[in-house]
């Protein structure tokens, strides 16, 4: 397979997880305007695309969240990788706390900023922080564990995808948290999906 040919498979990947995922997914430019979001982000919040695309995130986030928004965004352009909490006000008004994370990526030939986001609540306790080991491969089950939790299953369905145990993919899960370095679903999607990690 030439190297054009896998640029295209992952991209092909990238735009089916990112519009099928049912986890929250956006697209920022380097100026965090929105080039995207997915149908979750868009339900989640209460916008329509037209709402959202070509203007800045800030706009979107209440005034006490502003002053720490441009340090944010400078460590994320630096690192190409960030997670936080934040607050976002949907459609209707109300405010939502969220967890998100962020990974650079280059899709259609721009840099971006993937952004995934859960909400506020924690995840399940099976999963604990990575522990650093950052460059280790992911096995091709942790592979396709990690693929099905880009889409948005929880634990349960992905083990009822793959005929095994719920702790068996909790296993995976934990393993490709620790061979990543990363410390929650939301971060390990945006860092694989970001990096072109994640293929059918």
């Amino acid at each position: 397979m030439s190297p054009t040919d896998s640029q295209a498979g992952w991209e092909d990947f990238f735009w089916t997880a990112f519009e099928r995922s049912r986890l929250p997914m956006a697209l920022l430019d380097e100026e965090r305007r929105y080039v995207e979001a997915n149908p979750a982000h868009l339900e989640l919040y209460g916008y329509r695309p037209e709402d959202l695309v070509g203007r800045q995130v800030d706009e979107f986030l209440p005034e006490h969240e502003l002053p720490t928004v441009e340090d944010e965004w400078r460590d994320f352009l630096r690192t190409g990788d960030y997670t936080g909490e934040r607050t976002y006000t949907s459609a209707d008004g109300s405010v939502v706390r969220i967890q998100y994370a962020a990974s650079a990526a280059v899709v259609t030939g721009r840099r971006l900023a993937l952004y995934v986001v859960l909400s506020s609540q924690p995840e399940e306790p099976a999963d604990s922080p990575g522990d650093g080991r950052d460059g280790e491969t992911l096995s091709p089950r942790e592979q396709e564990v990690v693929r099905l939790v880009a889409m948005g299953m929880t634990s349960r369905q992905a083990a009822e995808e793959l005929n095994v145990s719920t702790e068996t993919v909790r296993t995976h899960i934990r393993n490709a948290l620790a061979k990543t370095g990363t410390r929650t679903r939301a971060q390990l999607v945006a860092r694989m999906l970001g990096a072109g990690e994640l293929r059918e």
